[in-house]
């Protein structure tokens, strides 16, 4: 399980959204948020049917047939829709696995950082919720139909991020969607007292928590060449990778050391400041962006 489900499922994933986030950026450029919001929403989308049915196949099918039966097909459908992608820009044969020019880009540390630091605490409601719902007297039931809720605001907030961003500005519509997400932490889970609540969190959080999926590589084809895009959104999803990684290393180890089970106060607390200490990046690169530009107005569309 761990070779399979973590290792080999985690490279295949990688090679499938790597270019499904850096396509989509090279073919628009006024509508580009909405057209990445929509091609990201797909998986949200996609989340609401594999919940359900992975319940269902669990139940009646067993484990191992549930994961071959979806196996199978995620590699049909991924295959058949890989063959459809198309770079507007010809790949340029490469030297080096990174663009290493982007190292000295104080634009890609800022970006490289804030997916770092969201995926610390991005994960902690996915990962929780349905614990946080057997505490309250629900069942595993329960906690399938909160992941569905949370999938369908997922799906809602990606498109309807990049609809935002295309309006008010890509890095505008990140700072706020990072400090609301915080703010549906906090005053939410924390109190949580019934599933309603816990339904709540899951469709609000669902909705303001993954602009970041549906912005950041807009954020990096808007100020990095096209030639280089796939390359340096790469380098970006690695450190998102690493923040992901260590967030569920340390979340796990709060859940068992400090809320010892009973609650998640202290994991709330935990991945709602790494969350706002992504948006503070993301402030810190509007600052950047502006001073960069010839317009140093404060209140522009960034």
């Amino acid at each position: 399980l761990i070779l399979t489900q973590g290792v080999l499922f985690g490279v295949g994933a990688s090679f499938l959204f790597a270019p499904s986030v850096s396509i989509p950026p090279q073919w628009f450029v006024k509508y580009r948020g909405i057209a990445n919001g929509v091609a990201v929403a797909g998986s949200s989308f996609g989340g609401l049917w594999f919940t359900a049915a992975t319940q269902a196949m669990l139940d009646n099918l067993g484990a191992q047939w549930a994961l071959r039966i979806l196996g199978i097909l995620t590699f049909v459908v991924t295959g058949v829709m890989n063959v459809f992608y198309v770079r507007r820009v010809p790949a340029k044969p490469r030297k080096n696995l990174f663009e290493l020019k982007a190292f000295g880009s104080l634009t890609f540390w800022l970006v490289a950082i804030e997916g770092a630091a969201i995926y610390v605490g991005y994960w902690a409601v996915t990962f929780y919720v349905g614990t946080a719902a057997r505490q309250l007297g629900g069942t595993s039931q329960d906690g399938s139909n909160l992941l569905l809720a949370l999938n369908a605001g997922s799906a809602i907030g990606r498109i309807t991020a990049g609809y935002v961003a295309d309006k008010a500005g890509n890095i505008n519509t990140l700072v706020v969607s990072d400090f609301l997400a915080v703010v549906i932490q906090m005053a939410i889970w924390m109190t949580a007292k019934s599933i309603g609540q816990l339904y709540a969190l899951c469709i609000l959080y669902g909705m303001f928590s993954p602009t970041f999926i549906s912005i950041n590589s807009v954020i990096v084809a808007s100020y990095f060449d096209q030639n280089t895009l796939a390359s340096v959104m790469g380098m970006a999803n690695m450190f998102a990778g690493i923040g992901g990684l260590a967030g569920n290393l340390s979340q796990g180890y709060i859940v068992d050391h400090y809320d010892k089970r009973q609650g998640f106060n202290n994991t709330i607390i935990f991945s709602a400041m790494f969350i706002l200490f992504s948006g503070i990046v993301v402030y810190l690169l509007r600052v950047h962006v502006i001073r960069k530009s010839d317009n140093h107005r404060f209140l522009q569309k960034v």
